[in-house]
C-alpha cells in the first residue's frame, strides 16, 4: 500500500509540476516563421516566402532605384529640347520637369523660348500662328518624350531584374 501511496503521489506531482515548470512546450506562429523567412513548412522553403531580411534587401533595392531615377531627372533637366512647327518656321525651347506631385505622375514641359520667322509671322493669320504654335508644342514633348523614355530604359532593365522578369524583346 506504501508503494501504491508513492505512485499516486508522484503521478499527481508529476502533472501538477507542468504547470509550474519554466519549460514551456514551443509555439510557433507563422509570424515568427515567417519574420526573418523560410518559415511555414516545406511549400514556404521551395516558394522562398519573403521574410523580414528579404524585406530589407527590397527596401535598399527601392532606395538604389530611386536614387537612380533622381540622377536620371536632374541629368533631364539639364537638358534643351526643341520643336518645331510650320514646316520649321516656328521653333521653340524646352525644358523637362520631373514629376513634382506623387497624385499626379505626368511630368510637365517649360517652354523656354519660341522663334518665329518674321516673314511667316507678318503674313499668317492668328489662327495659322496658333496652329503653328500647337504643332511646335507637341514637337517639343514627343522629342521630350524620347529622350526621357531612353534614359528611362536602363532604368526599367534595373526594376525588371528586381521583380525577377525577363528582359523585354528588342522592339517590343
Amino acid at each position: 500500500m506504501k508503494v501504491l501511496r508513492t505512485a499516486a503521489c508522484v503521478v499527481a506531482a508529476s502533472t501538477t509540476v507542468g504547470a509550474f515548470s519554466t519549460l514551456r512546450p514551443v509555439q510557433t506562429t507563422s509570424t515568427s516563421l515567417n519574420l526573418f523567412g523560410k518559415g511555414g513548412g516545406d511549400a514556404a522553403q521551395k516558394k522562398g516566402g519573403p521574410g523580414m531580411m528579404d524585406q530589407i534587401a527590397m527596401f535598399k533595392k527601392a532606395q538604389e532605384m530611386a536614387q537612380k531615377k533622381n540622377k536620371i531627372d536632374d541629368e533631364l533637366k539639364q537638358m534643351e529640347f526643341s520643336g518645331e512647327g510650320a514646316d520649321g518656321k516656328v521653333t521653340a525651347k524646352f525644358k523637362y520637369v520631373p514629376v513634382q506631385n506623387p497624385m499626379d505622375p505626368n511630368p510637365d514641359y517649360e517652354a523656354v523660348s519660341f522663334d518665329f520667322d518674321d516673314e511667316f509671322f507678318e503674313s499668317a493669320s492668328p489662327e495659322d500662328i496658333s496652329v503653328a504654335v500647337k504643332e511646335c508644342v507637341m514637337s517639343g514633348i514627343e522629342d521630350t518624350n524620347k529622350a526621357v523614355a531612353e534614359k528611362y530604359a536602363a532604368l526599367q532593365e534595373v526594376f525588371a531584374e528586381v521583380m525577377g522578369a525577363q528582359k523585354p524583346a528588342e522592339g517590343a
